[in-house]
């Protein structure tokens, strides 16, 4: 392992960042010989992933960051389905070792690289968190480190398990991971597409649909009020159970996106000749159109070319520099979810200040006593940050904040950093 140094760490939303030592410990053996020399400092240590957290949950400016993304061996695979693989591994190592042996990871987020480390730590849920939950419920054993470096060994009944998944910041790393994987027929979903005209109409059919297919996903356009607010459209999809074929990686790599037709350089600048409110009002009414002029559609599409849209465009995030973005999730029982999701958007137009993506999931309640998921939905928005909007910006999501509170609700922190804008509104120099 070579000598610490101070680098720019930035969240993926590229807004918050510090200045902090990085570590890149080579092997487990390495970590856990760090692991003591960090503690005997007494300063706060920060684990990170692959730095897919939008905000500021792995950065550090209190104290150093070791970077476990080496420690990446899948180490093999049981009869029964259950995947043993270091905590650095991402949902890209494992879906290309799973899917040859006709497996599929139990949940997965919008992209393909965060580790398994940093999502059981953040308890990631997916777009089958109605059927599937979070991911923490298909894991069968951890290893973790303590603060002399020793491995610890927890199972899935054992409660101490329960201090590590949904609880990031610990102070003991994960290092291994034993996840319970989906058997598959075959790499393929099949896709219903279904234009709404409004967020009523999008919560109602996600709420019709949980049961009769395994993924439930709305897209809605956040600029339009009065009777269009919250239109969009929905994405239905279920696993095809028969045997054909797209058990390899070749087949799921077939269906490329946007991205690999244009060059990241030309596809980034298109973009960001968009990403203004009146361009981004434009493109999304360009997209609900399309949607209402096809009307319902039904495809079949690769396990990957569904789950990981934001791979198909490499760079995404690079159309809000400079002054990078923040994505605020609204996690909300399903009682209060169209009041607190309409008054969201209504808040949106008071301040002047639009999400340029929503996205809406219907999620069943997990059973961690730390947990963040309620039986309801969830509503993230992604919100460019400059020097104009920031003072509306933080107050806005103050206002969210206040909104969940009296609803029973919660927030997500793989995406919420709002807490540390005030203090921390400072341009990042780069992404890490």
């Amino acid at each position: 392992m070579t000598a610490a140094a101070l680098e720019v760490v930035t969240g993926f939303g590229l807004r918050n960042f510090s200045v902090s030592r990085v570590f890149r410990p080579a092997s487990v053996d390495e970590l856990a010989s760090l692991v003591p020399r960090l503690a005997a400092g007494g300063a706060r240590v920060v684990f990170r992933g692959s730095g897919r957290s939008y905000g500021d949950a792995t950065t550090n400016p209190e104290g150093p960051v070791v970077d476990v993304s080496a420690l990446r061996t899948i180490h093999g695979i049981d009869e029964a389905g259950v995947v043993r693989a270091e905590a650095g591994a991402t949902f890209d190592d494992l879906w290309r070792f799973a899917v040859p042996r006709g497996y599929w990871p139990p949940i997965v987020p919008g992209t393909s690289f965060p580790t398994l480390g940093g999502a059981i730590a953040m308890n990631i849920h997916g777009k089958n968190g109605w059927h599937a939950g979070t991911i923490g419920e298909h894991v069968e054993s951890l290893t973790v480190l303590d603060a002399n470096g020793q491995r610890l060994v927890l199972g899935k009944g054992d409660p101490a398990i329960r201090s590590v998944i949904s609880c990031w910041g610990s102070d003991r790393p994960i290092v291994e991971v034993s996840l319970k994987l989906r058997k598959i027929a075959s790499g393929f979903v099949d896709v219903k597409a279904v234009p709404t005209r409004t967020l009523s109409e999008m919560l109602q059919l996600l709420d019709a649909e949980k049961e009769r297919w395994e993924y439930l996903v709305g897209w809605l356009d956040c600029f339009p009020e009065g009777k269009s607010l919250g239109r969009g459209s929905v994405h239905l999809a279920r696993y095809v159970n028969d045997p054909v074929g797209g058990l390899s990686v070749e087949e799921q790599l077939a269906q490329k996106g946007l991205g690999s037709k244009v060059p990241k350089g030309v596809l980034v600048a298109g973009l960001r000749a968009f990403t203004f409110d009146s361009g981004m009002r434009l493109v999304n009414l360009a997209k609900y159109l399309s949607h209402r002029l096809a009307g319902v559609v039904t495809y079949r599409q690769t396990l990957v070319a569904y789950s990981f849209l934001f791979d198909q465009m490499p760079g995404f995030r690079d159309i809000y520099r400079p002054g990078g973005f923040v994505q605020y999730q609204l996690f909300v029982p399903k009682e209060h979810a169209e009041r607190v999701f309409t008054e969201a958007i209504r808040r949106q137009h008071a301040a002047g200040v639009f999400s340029y993506l929503g996205v809406l999931k219907r999620h069943r309640k997990d059973g961690f006593a730390s947990g963040y998921v309620p039986d309801g939905y969830s509503l993230a928005l992604d919100f460019p940050v400059t020097d104009r909007n920031a003072s509306a910006l933080i107050t806005l999501c103050r206002g969210y904040d206040a909104l969940l509170r009296e609803c029973g609700g919660t927030n997500y922190k793989a995406k919420d950093c709002v807490d540390s804008l005030p203090r921390r509104f400072v341009q990042a120099k780069d992404g890490a």
